[in-house]
C-alpha cells in the first residue's frame, strides 16, 4: 500500500486527543479539565477512549518515532518506574505506583516529550535489601503498559543484555514495537552493578568482556528482527541455532537503540549498533568537547550519524535564588544518607573538602547528570545552551515527576517554542501517523 499522511480529522479518536491534552497545559490547566474537555468535545466517557484509539485501524498501522524527529532539543523523562530518581526522604518524592506512572507518562506523552526511559535495577543499591532502590518495575513489561497507554512519546526499555537471553529479548522487544504502534526504543546497558550480576548468577567478566558479549547479544537481536529465514550464531558468549522470531518489529530494519558507553569499547560498541550515545557529565565546561569527539568519532570510524543525549535533574521554582533553597533541602538537608553513601562506595571515588560535598548533593539530587535549576527562564536558558554545546536530547527527573512534569510544560516548554529549540506540539504534528506496508 502506498504510503500517506493522515490530517488530524482523519486520524484515530484517541491520537487526536493528544493535542486538546497540550492545550490544557499550556494554558495552565489540569487533568481533571482535561477529562471535562474530551467529555465535552466528543461527548462520551473518556475511560473508553483507550480502546477506542485501537479500533478500526489498520494492523499496519504505525506511528513515526518521535526520536527522528526536526526538533533542535529533543526531550525524555527519566526514572519512572522505580521511586523518586532523587535520593531523598522529603514527604513529597514520588512513590512507586501504577497510578504514579500513568499520571507522569500521560502529561510528558501529551506534552510532545520524544522519550520515556526507565532505568534497570534488581537489587537494593544499600545493604538494606528492601530499600526503596529495589522498588522497580521490570522494564520491558512495563513498556508494553505504558505503550498502550500512551500515543506519542518513544517508549524505551532500559535491557542489561546478560539478564536477559537475545531470543527472548528479540520476540519480547518486537511485541512491545506493535504494542507502541512502532515507538518503542532499546536502551542497552552492559551491566556493571555487583548485586546485580551476583543475583543472576553471572561472574564478573569486566568492562571489555561486557562490551564483547553485548556485541554478540547485538548481532543475534538484528539477525532475529530483520532475517528472512532461521539464523544460527556462534559466538564466545552466545550460540543459536536455527532460531527464528516473528512477529518482526515494526520499525524496519530495527527499532532505535542507545547506550551509555564512555569507555573505548563503549564507543566502539555505540559506533557499531546504536543511533544515540548517551553521555555521562557533570560539567558544562567538558560538554560541548565531549560530545563533539564522540559524534566525529562515530563519524570517522563507521560512517554513521548519531544523536547525543545527557542526563540532568530540574529543580523549577520562581526564582534562581527559591530553586537552590529547594535544592539544599532534599538534596543534602533530607538526602537518603544511607542511599548516597551506599553509591559513593560502589563508585569509588575518593574525594575530599568542597568536590565531596558537591558529589554528594548531587547525588542526593537526582540519578545523575547536570543540574537544570532556578526560574523558568533560568530553565529554559540551560536548556538552550546545552542545544548550542551540541546536545541532541535531555533526559530529565525531578523530586515529584508529576508535578514537575505538569510546571516544566506549563511555564518553560512555551520558552523552548519562542527559542526555536522546539516546534509548537498540536494535534496535527505530535500525534501525525504513516499508514503503509512494513
Amino acid at each position: 500500500m502506498p504510503k500517506q499522511r493522515c490530517t488530524a480529522q482523519t486520524l484515530p479518536l484517541g491520537t487526536r486527543l493528544k493535542g486538546l491534552f497540550v492545550q490544557v497545559l499550556h494554558a495552565g490547566g489540569n487533568e481533571s479539565a482535561l477529562w471535562s474537555l474530551r467529555r465535552n468535545a466528543f461527548g462520551r466517557d473518556a475511560a473508553n477512549l483507550s480502546t477506542e484509539y485501537h479500533e478500526g485501524e489498520p494492523a499496519t498501522a504505525m506511528q513515526t518515532n518521535p526520536l527522528t524527529n526536526a526538533n533542535k532539543l529533543k526531550l525524555g523523562v527519566f526514572h519512572l518506574n522505580g521511586n523518586s530518581g532523587a535520593r531523598t526522604i522529603v514527604p513529597e518524592r514520588y512513590r512507586l505506583s501504577w497510578d504514579n506512572v500513568l499520571a507522569a507518562v500521560r502529561h510528558a506523552d501529551a506534552a510532545g516529550f520524544e522519550a520515556i526511559v526507565p532505568y534497570s535495577r534488581w537489587a537494593s543499591e544499600t545493604p538494606d535489601f528492601r530499600h526503596q532502590s529495589a522498588q522497580t518495575f521490570e522494564t520491558l513489561t512495563w513498556a508494553a503498559a505504558v505503550g498502550a497507554a500512551t500515543h506519542y512519546s518513544s517508549i524505551m526499555s532500559t535491557v542489561h543484555v546478560m539478564h536477559m537471553h537475545p531470543v527472548y529479548a528479540a520476540k519480547a522487544m518486537a511485541t512491545v514495537d506493535h504494542v507502541t504502534r512502532g515507538r518503542f526504543a532499546l536502551n542497552v546497558v552492559c551491566g556493571w552493578v555487583p548485586e546485580d550480576m551476583r543475583i543472576f548468577g553471572h561472574k564478573d567478566i569486566g568492562n571489555e568482556g561486557r562490551y564483547a558479549y553485548a556485541d554478540e547479544w547485538s548481532q543475534i537481536l538484528k539477525l532475529l528482527w530483520a532475517g528472512d529465514k532461521p539464523a544460527s550464531f556462534k559466538g564466545n558468549y552466545l550460540t543459536i541455532d536455527e532460531a527464528w522470531s516473528d512477529p518482526k518489529p515494526l520499525q524496519q530494519p530495527r527499532p532505535l537503540m542507545m547506550n551509555a558507553g564512555g569507555s573505548d569499547q563503549g564507543k566502539q560498541f555505540v559506533g557499531k549498533h546504536c543511533d544515540i550515545a548517551f553521555i555521562r557529565t557533570e560539567s558544562h565546561e567538558r560538554m560541548k568537547a565531549q560530545a563533539a569527539a564522540y559524534r566525529n568519532y562515530v563519524k570517522e570510524s563507521y560512517g554513521r550519524d548519531i544523536q547525543i543525549w545527557i542526563q540532568g535533574y530540574v529543580v523549577q521554582r520562581n526564582s534562581y535564588e527559591e530553586a537552590e533553597r529547594y535544592l539544599q533541602n532534599y538534596a543534602v538537608d533530607n538526602a537518603d544518607a544511607e542511599h548516597v553513601e551506599a553509591i559513593l562506595k560502589l563508585r569509588n571515588r575518593p574525594l575530599e573538602g568542597a568536590e565531596a560535598i558537591n558529589y554528594r548533593k548531587n547525588l542526593g539530587a537526582g540519578p545523575g547528570g547536570l543540574p537544570i535549576i532556578g526560574s523558568p527562564g533560568d530553565v529554559a536558558e540551560t536548556l538552550a545552551e546545552l542545544a548550542d554545546a551540541g546536545i541532541d536530547g535531555v533526559l530529565m527527573s525531578w523530586v515529584d515527576p508529576i508535578s514537575g512534569i505538569e510546571q516544566f510544560c506549563r511555564e518553560v516548554m512555551p520558552l523552548l517554542e519562542k527559542k526555536r529549540l522546539r516546534a509548537p506540539v498540536s494535534a496535527r504534528n505530535a500525534a501525525e501517523i504513516t499508514i503503509g506496508s512494513t
